[in-house]
């Protein structure tokens, strides 16, 4: 895009009809090896493949005009015109990085910003309007039932620097490439040169290798070829490997229950994929490599492990945002597990709070407050992790602990506006007593004189007025 180049310039919307989008920017590569064109669409691919099963999402690849070395622009603000690019777009999500090698080893430092302008990218979690098991919009009105009063808290880190990640270049790019649809194979990396064929569709090739935007790939005769890894080439990127836990699983001779089930097996640990199909009505299914011995187990029974950490955080959002909150809950736990005891405090927590709120959202009976415990421990001194935590006690009925949480906030930040204005929710349901819902599900009314000591603590009382003149 010529956005990197210049400012000015403005590239038409893509996908403008999908609502959820985001864009993986070329990494920046300092030494000039090709690796940073190569890791961005590597991402981007995956990207693609972690959130090829829901509707309304998209990914655009973002990368140098033609002819351009990004090495070149590294005078200019590279971030910003990430950024740049993601509004344009529209996008909610931006993730780019650098990358850098030796000794045969690539050194991956990755960045996540979530856009927030016009209210694109703002995540919260909210009681009120999300829980389950809470009335719909048309019981709660014929109830006359007040919406404006919410509990809810924000998740506002909306930048991420990711710790980095080593891998080695002799195994990071082998992984199988299927292509959708016929796809030319040419002798080098670039489209002047010379075709050796064409493939077929649904066709298996393994890559080898990445040289800039393409794969290097090994042909049938021993040789090898190469094909784009850009737009213009009709590619399913699978995942090099997926992790399971499980006992008794059938294996299937192709990718589906209509195939002849070959054996069944305990599957525990990581097994490398040498193939991925999706069939309307059988769902996705994954051709594993299980001890020299392969079969086909539906997609569902496995976990796929990504290059990076943080294809799992992005592939999180885009679950979070769309209401999957089983789905976005395990990719928020897959992002903790890979990343380590290296990984920012800030990050994980921000990880544990997202893991929290999904787990709470799609099941409120589950562990998901543990996670916003989590986040507390890593962030002591962050008024948010307080108020997220406090929001899931009062939605778990612990409302003892859910106001001392908020009084914390306001002690580590007297002024905060997310925190006063959850204190008055706060206060409206223990007095007012006209949402039947809301006093069922958090027990506030019960607690009214603990309501009242944080306000005179924090002299809220005198704010509250003030809004109310100011409403009248």
């Amino acid at each position: 895009m010529a956005e990197f180049k210049d400012e000015r310039h403005r590239t038409p919307e893509i996908l403008a009809h999908v609502p959820l989008k985001a864009v993986v920017a070329e990494f920046l590569d300092p030494l000039d090896t090709g690796l940073g064109k190569s890791f961005g669409y590597l991402l981007w691919r995956e990207t693609l493949t972690a959130i090829s099963d829901q509707s309304g999402a998209g990914v655009i690849v973002a990368e140098a005009p033609p002819e351009e070395r990004l090495v070149d622009m590294l005078r200019r603000d590279y971030h910003k015109a990430a950024l740049r690019i993601a509004r344009h777009q529209r996008a909610r999500m931006a993730l780019w990085g650098a990358v850098e090698v030796d000794a045969g080893e690539i050194f991956v430092n990755t960045y996540l910003s979530v856009l927030t302008e016009q209210a694109q990218g703002d995540l919260r979690f909210a009681l009120d309007k999300r829980l389950r098991g809470r009335p719909s919009a048309r019981e709660r009105l014929s109830a006359g039932v007040d919406d404006s009063v919410t509990l809810e808290a924000p998740i506002s880190r909306t930048r991420f620097n990711f710790s980095m990640q080593t891998r080695s270049l002799r195994t990071l790019f082998k992984r199988p490439v299927i292509t959708k649809r016929p796809v030319v194979i040419r002798a080098g990396s670039s489209k002047e040169s010379s075709v050796l064929g064409r493939t077929s569709p649904d066709q298996v090739l393994q890559a080898v290798d990445m040289v800039g935007g393409w794969f290097k790939v090994r042909l049938d005769d021993g040789g090898t070829g190469f094909i784009s890894a850009g737009i213009d080439s009709a590619l399913t990127l699978p995942p090099r490997t997926v992790l399971a836990n499980r006992e008794n699983i059938n294996l299937r001779a192709g990718p589906g229950t209509d195939h002849e089930r070959l054996r069944r097996t305990d599957l525990k640990g990581s097994y490398p994929v040498l193939d991925m199909r999706y069939r309307p009505g059988k769902g996705l299914w994954y051709r594993l490599d299980i001890d020299g011995r392969p079969g086909w187990v539906a997609a569902f029974l496995v976990k796929p492990r990504f290059s990076v950490p943080a294809v799992h955080f992005l592939a999180g959002l885009y679950r979070y945002y769309a209401g999957r909150y089983d789905d976005a809950a395990s990719e928020f736990q897959r992002f903790i597990a890979d990343s380590g005891r290296s990984a920012n405090n800030a990050n994980l927590a921000t990880a544990y709070q997202l893991l929290g709120a999904s787990r709470l959202l799609s099941n409120p009976a589950n562990a998901g407050y543990a996670a916003f415990s989590r986040a507390v421990e890593l962030t002591p001194y962050d008024p948010d992790a307080y108020l997220l935590r406090g929001v899931a006690a009062f939605g778990t009925r612990q409302t003892r602990a859910g106001l001392k949480d908020l009084d914390r906030a306001l002690v580590l930040d007297k002024q905060y506006r997310p925190a006063r204005s959850l204190a008055r929710s706060v206060r409206t349901i223990a007095h007012r007593r006209d949402d039947v819902f809301m006093e069922q599900l958090t027990n506030l009314p019960t607690y009214k004189r603990d309501v009242d000591r944080v306000f005179k603590k924090h002299d809220l009382q005198r704010s509250l007025r003030r809004t109310f003149d100011l409403e009248r």
